[in-house]
């Protein structure tokens, strides 16, 4: 038989249905991801002359890597993620060049910006074992080039990205129009010095923060994720709105009994 207590019951249990739906919704890690987005200008290495901008856009692990280049030579640049997590990355000085040929080689500059953490290359796997894969990486054409890529990045590198310092390598130091010459590379000497010597460096900074420099160990990854406070504020709303209902609807079902 059809009450106007039985009818109340019913809007009771759809209100509070609706709530918890809505609560799993906003309680859910995979309702929502953020994107955050870094940026860096590049300064020139070794006298290079490179200039450039490099941005990221995070979403997860899936990060989206711009990186807009000139003033380089004609040839292929090989160009990296350096780091070490919780270390003070940055980008190094001629005070590296220890073996004192003028030049701050890329081993010279593992002390400033770490070793290598994700390979930029234009297609196929990311890792550091890539990061003298030198067919792979951009090819500049009138002293400049543009790089843009969605890579998957490994968690523990997601996390700290904003101490990361982002390399671009490879000058023609004799003028010759070709990576040669007799000095071998430090990473791998059946390759000439020119291919993976330093020509740029960029500190990634979060978007709209004014770089000072040096990334402070750390930086990244410690403040609260507002996002997730106003999830975790939604959910108290809904849980609240559904108690209120609760509480309306037992005073009337009483006041009517």
């Amino acid at each position: 038989m059809y009450t106007e207590s039985s009818s109340l019951r019913r809007d009771l249990f759809r209100c509070l249905a609706a709530g918890a739906a809505l609560t799993l919704v906003a309680a859910s890690p995979a309702a929502a991801q953020d994107t955050q987005e870094f940026t860096g200008t590049f300064g020139q290495l070794n006298d290079s002359g490179l200039s450039g901008e490099v941005s990221v856009s995070l979403t997860g692990t899936s990060a989206e890597v711009t990186l807009s280049i000139d003033g380089v030579v004609d040839l292929v640049h090989a160009q990296h993620f350096h780091g070490e997590f919780g270390a003070e990355n940055v980008c190094p000085t001629v005070a590296l060049d220890v073996d004192g040929d003028g030049l701050v080689s890329t081993v010279e500059g593992v002390p400033s910006y770490g070793t290598v953490k994700a390979s930029l290359v234009t297609e196929g796997p990311t890792d550091a074992s890539y990061a003298l894969a030198i067919t792979s990486f951009p090819v500049a054409s009138g002293g400049s080039y543009e790089y843009s890529r969605t890579i998957e990045l490994p968690e523990e590198l997601t996390n700290d990205l904003e101490n990361m310092i982002v390399v671009v390598h490879g000058i023609d130091l004799d003028g010759s129009g070709e990576y040669d010459g007799d000095a071998p590379s430090s990473l791998d000497e059946s390759l000439p010095l020119e291919a993976t010597i330093p020509a740029g460096c960029a500190t990634l900074v979060a978007a709209g923060v004014t770089p000072t420099g040096s990334v402070a160990a750390g930086a990244g990854g410690t403040a609260p994720d507002d996002s997730t406070s106003a999830r975790s504020t939604s959910t108290l709303w809904i849980v609240a709105a559904g108690a209120g209902a609760l509480a309306v609807a037992t005073g009337v079902r009483r006041r009517q009994a």
